[in-house]
Parts: C-alpha cells; structure tokens; sequence
C-alpha cells in the first residue's frame, strides 16, 4: 500500500501531522470541476489525552504519497458534534480561485496558454505549464468565472486542432493545463489490481451526423458515422461555418462526444498516477470491456490499512467543453 503523510499548516506557522489522527481520507478528483479535495475524518480523543490540532477554516494541507505532494488546499469545511471524537473536514486545492472569481477580459487573437497566464497573474494564482495550442482565439468574457474562462479558451482551440486539453492543480498548487494522453499510464486488470466493474452502454442522447451550413443556409457538407446511423438510426444536428472556417473537425469533436456511451465503474487497488484526465488500460474480457479508457473521476480512499480507487472510466477521451463568453 502507497504510504502517505497528512500535514496541516496552521495559520499561526505551526506544523501538525495528522496523519495518525485519521480514520477516513478520501482524495477526489472530477473532469468537470477544476478542483480536487480532500474528505477528512480524523479522530480528536475528548478526553484530552491527545491534543486538539488548531483546524480553522483556511489553514493550509497537505498530501504526500510514497515522498511525492499530490495535494496542497485549504480546509473549507469542518464538523463535530457535541461529545463525538470525530472531527469531519474538507479541503480543496487553488481550483476553488478559479472557480470562485469572476473576471471582465476580451481576449482578440490571443493563444488560450497567453490569456491564461494573463489572468492567473491578475489573480495570483501559481502557473506551472500550460499546453501549448498554436491556436488564436477572439472571446469576449463579461462577468465570468475564470475557471469557465479557462475551459472555454482551451475548448475553442480544441474545436480548431481537434485535441483534448484539461486544467488543474498539481501538488505543488500551481495550474497546469495538459494534452489528454493517447498512452496508458497503467493497466487494470482481473488478478492484477481491478476488485469489480460495472458497465453501462446508452446511446439516449446520440448524434451520428453533422451537417455543415454556410451562414446563408447552403448545405456545404455532412459529416457521419455510417455505422452508427445503420445500427441505430440516423440523428443529425447543424453547425453553421462562416467564410474562412473549417468547422471538420468541431463536427468530428461532436460526434465523438455524443456517440454510443460506454462508461464504467472501477473499484481497483490505489495508485496515486490514477486521476482525471490519465489513460489506463482496460482489460476485462467477461464484459467486454478491453481498450484504452480515459479517468473522467477519481476517488482515493485510504481506511482501516487499505488503500483502494474507485474510478469512472470513458472509452471516449472527453474534455469539459465549455462555452461561456461571446465572440463579440
């Protein structure tokens, strides 16, 4: 089992371990909230036989698995009940300054990686990399969360080049927006590490053709998956391209995303390396469910000794496609 550390730094400067203190720590991560956070249950004896860690809202956490930080936030949340030993908490990671501010920006021919950057540092929020595009893009954002300021700059690039872009906070608490992988960071397999799966296939919100009009109603191509369309009928939707656009491959983006969904549920043994945004590779033969998926949540529990992940996995490699702002 990964060996991990819990620290908590208080707001007066002092250094408290608290990682003989807990009895539930669950670490969990989502591709539609910029956030990952930490569920804490952490034994705080009422007999005074151990003393009481000063856990007021705000102080800062972290998490440490086999020497590597995977994890710095802030406690937003505590619980206790009268006469319970039992101390409840919750802490996020410098998503939440995303996700909690608004900003007024007008971005015109800027790369997503260089209107990012721009108001991360309006912000103060720590920038480690950030993907590069090559993709220029025109939005204007009045009054809008940055965390869906981020998503949409990188959505837009990803309906230009047709690549999958995810952001969020590494350890060290500083923003990264990566390229979703197309390579298998680990495998999950029977008698290796997978416990159970589920799955489930629905094709209740299908589109298997896109048809490509110009502005003046003109039929300029559709785009298809025949397959699709023979085995469950035929659903189409419209995407209108200006002069001077290409708008393949946003019809092939939406074809993909709203294909026959196949999503699965994982329990497996825990690695740190399994979270949103990785690849794994899935191999269960009884349900058919073999191939290259992708982590769309992850949840990390540590409990009673045992360290366990359950996972939602996606054959399709999905990003938070967001649209906020307006072109003009």
């Amino acid at each position: 089992m990964a060996d991990y550390r819990l620290t908590l730094l208080s707001r007066q400067g002092e250094t408290w371990d608290l990682t003989q203190r807990v009895m539930t720590l669950n670490w969990t991560g989502s591709l539609r909230e910029v956030c990952r956070s930490l569920e804490i249950q952490a034994a705080v004896p009422t007999d005074g036989s151990l003393p009481t860690p000063p856990c007021d809202l705000g102080a800062e956490i972290h998490l440490t698995v086999d020497g590597d930080q995977v994890f710095l936030g802030h406690l937003v949340a505590r619980e206790k009940a009268t006469g319970s030993s039992v101390l409840s908490l919750t802490a996020q990671d410098r998503g939440r300054f995303l996700a909690g501010n608004q900003g007024w920006y007008q971005f015109s021919g800027a790369t997503p990686e260089q209107a990012v950057a721009a108001l991360c540092a309006d912000f103060g929020v720590p920038v480690g990399t950030l993907a590069q595009t090559g993709v220029s893009v025109t939005r204007k954002f009045p009054g809008t969360a940055l965390s869906k300021i981020v998503d949409t700059l990188y959505t837009l690039a990803g309906e230009q080049n047709g690549r999958r872009y995810l952001a969020r906070f590494n350890g060290a608490g500083a923003l990264e927006v990566v390229e979703k992988p197309s390579a298998a960071a680990l495998e999950i397999a029977p008698g290796k590490n997978l416990q159970t799966l589920n799955v489930r296939e629905d094709i209740s919100g299908l589109t298997n053709a896109v048809a490509i009009y110009s502005s003046g109603g003109v039929l300029i191509r559709t785009v298809e998956d025949a397959e699709s369309a023979a085995l469950y009928g035929r659903f189409q939707s419209i995407l209108t391209q200006r002069d001077g656009e290409d708008k393949g491959p946003e019809a092939q983006a939406e074809l993909e995303d709203n294909g026959l969904q196949q999503n699965m549920t994982v329990e497996c043994l825990g690695d740190p390396s399994l979270i949103t945004g990785n690849a794994v590779l899935l191999r269960e033969n009884s349900t058919g469910a073999v191939g290259l998926c992708w982590i769309d949540s992850d949840t990390h529990t540590w409990k009673n000794g045992q360290y366990f992940c359950k996972l939602s996995l996606n054959f399709r490699n999905l990003m938070n496609e967001t649209e906020a702002g307006s072109e003009d």
